[in-house]
């Protein structure tokens, strides 16, 4: 018995929040057998919502290897010809976790061209992976298709106009990325972090209504930026497949040939009293946190044996390494941000065992001068002063917060709450910053007390000498108030 097609069903999916039609195509009498259903059973089945189709069911002919495909509009809604569609990164699928970086997979840099009616597929990809596509159109922003399922049918996306669509020469910086070798770099990202304009500069692309927020290489390697006339400098960050990260200025008005280096594979094995630790995640950062410096998004997983692989890590660099805060809690032990730093382009670097350590609790309580209850739904937050992780706990109505899985480490934190400052009665006051503290936790913390004053910022005569206004190195300690 043959089963009819294309049998489209319209569903909701839980990873994304776009209606995504589920394509069952015609493969004769082996999808038949394989569902065990006549068509008319299975139609009922499926309508009245009585069959459930297992993740693991292919839903493609045994001949037909797994796409991606969906269909592309611009902004008006007509179908987007000729737009670019880019595998930009991918990962596992929910529950999973990489143990390559999300730029790395064998299918990223894969890509596309839509037809006349806006659509594309690209293929073959891994089943096994979700992913993220880049897409981008003449006259239109660059724009991502995110969790891209080639179990599933077409995926839509309708892109947005250009913030700047008339602009000249003078207002455009143009340029081409090339590989190592020469070649040109098609489907790379150029992510705005800053813009300068007469002696200020801005970094966010976050609103910015001065440049386009992101930017496209095409299949010649060749991207634009478009600002307003006032803008004479444009801060990158380049993200390529197979290639080490580059951040840099961009002049409008000029074209700038950039060469992607190849980068420094970084390995090691975590480990915990000298026993490899498997499935957990490492996050690296530069160690500067300079805005024109500082680079993140250099995420892994440990393997079985407790190895990772961080290839394309920018080359002559500082980073620091680490686990996460929120995965390692329950654990009671984590990976410390830990200082490494890579050599020449094209080299290797095995940092060798990084040995996890005990972590600690803050049981802490925020109270104000006063006397006054801390509003409701007020929060704390907690970051690591290296690395790129933080917390936040919600105070409950007297005032308490706990963090859990806290490293040794220099950390800050910060509360803030309408009309009062931090005071000084807080030996970690962070003089430089309005309701933030700051210090090197080495113990589990019980009763550490924030205390609060009405008032604001304390003024330039009531600050202590510079070598105290930031007690990065100072024991974290709380308030000392009088019972």
């Amino acid at each position: 018995m043959k089963l009819q097609s294309p049998i489209e069903i319209e569903m909701r999916t839980t990873r994304s929040s776009r209606n995504r039609p589920l394509r069952l195509r015609g493969a004769g009498r082996q999808r038949g057998a394989r569902l065990g259903l006549c068509p008319l059973l299975l139609k009922l089945a499926l309508a009245a919502g009585l069959l459930l189709l297992p993740a693991s069911l292919h839903l493609l002919a045994q001949d037909e290897a797994p796409r991606l495909e969906g269909m592309i509009a611009t902004a008006d809604g007509q179908p987007a010809t000729n737009a670019l569609v880019v595998i930009f990164s991918a990962g596992p699928r929910e529950g999973g976790k990489g143990v390559i970086s999300p730029h790395y997979y064998a299918d990223c840099g894969k890509r596309a061209r839509t037809d006349a009616q806006g659509r594309f597929s690209i293929q073959p990809v891994d089943k096994e992976l979700l992913y993220r596509l880049l897409v981008t159109a003449p006259g239109h922003r660059p724009d991502y298709i995110k969790d891209a399922d080639p179990l599933f049918g077409g995926t839509q996306l309708q892109l947005k106009p250009l913030q700047l669509p008339f602009v000249s020469p003078k207002q455009r910086a143009v340029g081409k990325l090339i590989d190592p070798a020469g070649r040109a770099v098609a489907g790379a990202r150029l992510e705005v972090g800053a813009t300068r304009f007469g002696s200020s500069t801005t970094y966010s692309s976050s609103g910015n209504r001065r440049v386009d927020p992101m930017a496209a290489s095409d299949e010649n390697g060749e991207f634009h930026l478009d600002c307003t006339n006032d803008v004479t400098g444009i801060m990158v960050t380049i993200d390529a497949a197979g290639l080490a990260k580059r951040r840099m200025w961009l002049e409008p008005g000029q074209a700038h040939l950039i060469r992607l280096k190849s980068g420094v594979t970084v390995t090691g094995r975590l480990v915990n009293e000298a026993k490899p630790v498997p499935g957990v995640n490492l996050a690296m950062t530069t160690e500067e946190r300079w805005s024109e410096v500082y680079m993140r998004g250099f995420d892994v997983a440990t393997d079985s044996n407790g190895r990772f692989t961080l290839p394309h890590t920018p080359a002559d660099m500082r980073f620091v390494i680490h686990t996460k805060m929120k995965e390692m809690a329950a654990a009671g032990v984590a990976l410390a941000p830990r200082p490494l730093g890579t050599g020449a382009d094209g080299t290797a670097l095995d940092v060798g065992d990084l040995e996890m350590v005990k972590t600690h609790v803050i049981h802490g309580r925020v109270v104000l001068a006063d006397g006054e209850p801390v509003p409701a739904r007020t929060r704390v937050y907690l970051s690591l002063e290296r690395g790129s992780d933080s917390l936040d706990s919600r105070l409950d109505p007297d005032g308490w917060f706990e963090f859990v899985g806290v490293p040794t480490e220099e950390i800050d934190l910060s509360v803030r709450v309408p009309g009062y400052r931090v005071s000084a009665k807080n030996p970690n006051k962070d003089w430089l910053n309005e309701g933030r503290l700051v210090g090197k936790l080495q113990n589990d913390l019980e009763e550490f007390v924030i205390h609060l004053e009405r008032g604001a910022g304390f003024d330039e005569s009531q600050r202590p000498s510079d070598n105290e206004r930031q007690p990065r190195q100072k024991p974290l300690q709380g308030a000392k108030l009088k019972r």
